[in-house]
């Protein structure tokens, strides 16, 4: 292989914001033969240019101003498959603090460069980088077509040929076999590298095999061996915090977390796994501010979603739940509405089938019902859940968890649990939302037992004719599910057999009745119970004729 390095027939991309570093990494590139270089000042301009013309080098600055920087540039090309297989990505920085450096190497790109340096410097890095595409060129290839299997087989090649990146090939190989759920060869290629030194990279590579095993004390020993080398191996107390979690140590895994966060901020898996840990550990202050940093990661990247507006106000709202007074309560209320405010001008809706108004409705149904105002959370209901309720229709997975939770608040158990049932059929919830419900529904289960257990009696009296008792279990059900329309159904439907066979006028039922018919007034019905209510609202009608 030639030791020479040959730019021209490279088309060259430079992504910087600084015209002055533009024309003197353009002068560089073009003493070292380069002649087809383009410049431009955004992360979103140089992502569409190369979209549209496919540069062989692509030269990108960190920091890249208001845009997505040059972090978001890669992950951006990585998810959409832009990147070519014998192309070379290189991020250049003038900054050298730790989050950013650390942030920006575990991504990989093909190579790191620190500001200034040297055109002896450019042309190493280049021609290093080159050297290793075209030597496992087979390897990139297959990797970039998604052939496992044959980069498996490209991988054992280089390996048994003892090239010269044969170890990142062994490296591969175990992250192969692990995507591919074989653990046990996954285990064969790290320990054939290990067996000749113990490389740092190795004992982590070790380590996630033995998580994936379920060898939780193993996988933490190793990953703790790796950070004793290595102070600053983010993806060791990754894999550190998880078989941490696994091996039912919540508090030293949250700590772990926490380090991973400290020393590489920037990655939105690891502040979403942030607010997992933060909430399992009922730290809701904690979790709300990995939430906000997901957001506030999203909003430049190829992740932007709604969502994660969603997940951020949920974890608000989380917070307040678990508040102990009521000023805590308030404040996070109001930090919750604020978000709302501000969220009208997200474009994040843009591309989404989400609007704002449900968006809105969504969470103000969730406050109002928290607070005890369940004729105002049912309206919002009403209005972004109505199809759900009538049809049983689908409602947006980004704000059916609190749909569900403020229909546990006002006592529309079966609705919220039907809700429930239905996202998790669709597998539309992520572990932060599948926590949130599975929390709230244990927090509602003596409620919801206690509320069927009185509904049950209340149908048992009503059917041996016992109508007088029917209504005092249909109105402690009621007590516990007060906007539930099935019950308020039941309860007039009893006290009508009372009233239309007395000439007394039983003052508390006729309250009672007009209480309960108020109630559903204010619901949108399924179509079962919207009948049933037309027609005892015209008996209840004849019989106040006769009292």
């Amino acid at each position: 292989m030639t030791d020479q390095l040959n730019l021209a027939d490279k088309k060259i991309l430079i992504i910087d914001d600084q015209k002055p570093f533009q024309i003197m990494l353009k002068g560089l590139l073009s003493q070292l033969g380069a002649r087809d270089i383009t410049a431009v000042a955004t992360g979103e301009a140089g992502v569409a240019s190369h979209n549209r013309h496919g540069f062989d080098i692509l030269l990108v600055d960190y920091n890249l101003g208001r845009g997505k920087n040059g972090r978001q540039v890669l992950e951006e090309m990585r998810v959409r498959d832009l990147l070519h297989p014998n192309g070379l990505f290189f991020i250049i920085t003038g900054e050298s603090t730790r989050p950013m450096v650390l942030s920006a190497i575990e991504l990989q790109p093909d190579d790191y460069l620190m500001k200034p340096f040297s055109i002896g410097v450019l042309r190493t890095r280049l021609k290093r980088s080159f050297q290793k595409r075209a030597s496992i060129a087979k390897v990139y290839q297959t990797m970039y077509d998604k052939e496992y299997q044959a980069c498996i087989k490209a991988c054992r090649a280089h390996i048994e040929e003892e090239g010269r990146y044969r170890n990142y090939c062994r490296q591969l190989l175990s992250e192969l076999y692990l995507k591919l759920g074989k653990l046990e060869p996954a285990e064969k290629a790290v320990r054939e590298l290990l067996d000749e030194q113990r490389f740092s990279w190795g004992v982590l590579a070790l380590a996630k095999v033995k998580f994936a095993q379920g060898d939780y004390p193993e996988s933490i020993e190793l990953c703790h061996e790796v950070i004793r080398s290595t102070p600053n191996a983010v993806e060791a107390y990754d894999v550190l915090a998880r078989a941490l979690e696994g091996d039912e140590q919540p508090i030293k895994a949250l700590e772990a977390g926490r380090k991973a966060v400290t020393l590489a901020p920037f990655s939105m898996a690891r502040q979403l796994y942030m607010s997992e840990l933060a909430r399992d550990g009922e730290q809701f202050e904690l979790a709300k501010q990995a939430m906000f940093n997901v957001l506030d990661i999203s909003r430049k990247s190829v992740y932007r979603h709604p969502k994660h507006l969603c997940n951020y106000i949920r974890s608000i709202l989380d917070a307040a739940e678990h508040s102990e007074s009521r000023l805590e309560i308030n404040k996070y209320q109001q930090e919750a509405s604020l978000a709302l405010q501000r969220a009208r001008q997200d474009d994040s809706f843009n591309n989404s089938k989400l609007s704002y108004p449900q968006l809105e409705n969504a969470f103000l149904a969730r406050i109002e019902a928290f607070n005890g105002r369940y004729t105002q959370a049912q309206a919002y209901l009403n209005t972004v859940a109505g199809d759900f309720i009538q049809n049983n229709a689908d409602i947006a997975r980004e704000i059916a968890p609190d749909i569900a939770v403020a229909f546990l608040d006002i006592g529309e158990f079966e609705r919220a649990h039907a809700l429930i049932r239905q996202q998790q059929k669709s597998q539309q919830l992520d572990n932060y939302n599948q926590k949130l419900l599975q929390s709230r529904l244990t927090a509602s289960e003596d409620q919801h037992e206690a509320f069927m257990k009185s509904n049950k009696q209340g149908i048992k009296s009503y059917t041996k004719g016992d109508f007088g008792e029917a209504i005092q279990h249909f109105d402690e059900a009621l007590k516990m599910a007060p906007m539930n329309s099935g019950v308020a159904l039941n309860y007039i439907q009893a006290a009508i057999k009372i009233l239309g066979n007395t000439e007394a006028p039983h003052q508390y039922l006729v309250d009672g009745c007009k209480r309960s018919f108020k109630v559903i007034e204010g619901l949108t019905l399924p179509k079962s119970h919207h009948a049933r209510y037309e027609q005892l609202k015209s008996d209840f009608t004849a019989i106040q004729g006769t009292l």
